[in-house]
């Protein structure tokens, strides 16, 4: 098969991120109710963008391709293709078999721990990011569930943001101005940006 390429994918999540930048940037002259829809929207796709970076990030990292500067992963299973990665982390050295999983840190950590060396750069920045993944998911969750739980949670992230019990939809938090010169909708866009910037770097 041909060798994976981690340049391929983070090629692609970029298109992706400058593609919802745009909706961003064009949205600021529709209606604040309209405003906040698009930022919700945005948000959904950015964590779904995140996501599929990075679960292809390890899945090729275990294939033993290249990091974007030229570096090899440290892996304790080099796998034959993707689907062969996929298997081995769901299975080896699991009493059972286990659901990959890629929204915190933790989870990254635990999917490729088994088959990709956890001191690995891959790891190592996943894990150094690891607070703004989890504020991004827990808004993620928020605007995609808007459940009892999912409303505590996003509490939380509001009062660690500004200091206060602000009663904010996830529209508002996320395309608001008031507060901060920067919304935070462009916040996560450029985080997400820089994270698979360093994850794929080597």
């Amino acid at each position: 098969m041909p060798r994976v390429r981690l340049n391929t994918t983070f090629a692609q999540a970029q298109n992706d991120i400058a593609i919802l930048e745009k909706y961003i940037s064009q949205g600021e002259s529709l209606s604040i109710r309209h405003q906040h829809f698009v930022g919700e929207v945005v948000m959904l796709r950015l964590f779904a963008v995140y996501e599929q970076a990075v679960r292809e990030f390890a899945l090729k990292l275990a294939c033993n391709a290249a990091y974007r500067n030229g570096n090899f992963p440290r892996l304790h299973h080099r796998c034959r293709s993707l689907d062969d990665a996929f298997d081995k982390m769901a299975v080896l050295g699991r009493p059972k078999p286990v659901q990959l999983k890629w929204t915190k840190a933790k989870y990254v950590r635990e999917s490729v721990q088994h088959v990709l060396d956890v001191t690995d750069r891959f790891t190592l920045e996943i894990r150094n990011h690891g607070t703004v993944i989890n504020e991004m998911r827990i808004v993620r969750n928020h605007v995609a569930h808007r459940t009892p739980s999912t409303r505590r949670e996003f509490g939380k992230v509001v009062r660690r943001r500004y200091g206060a019990a602000a009663k904010l939809t996830p529209g508002s938090y996320l395309v608001s101005t008031k507060r901060h010169a920067q919304s935070n909708i462009k916040r996560y866009l450029l985080s997400v940006r820089a994270l698979l910037n360093v994850v794929s770097s080597g």
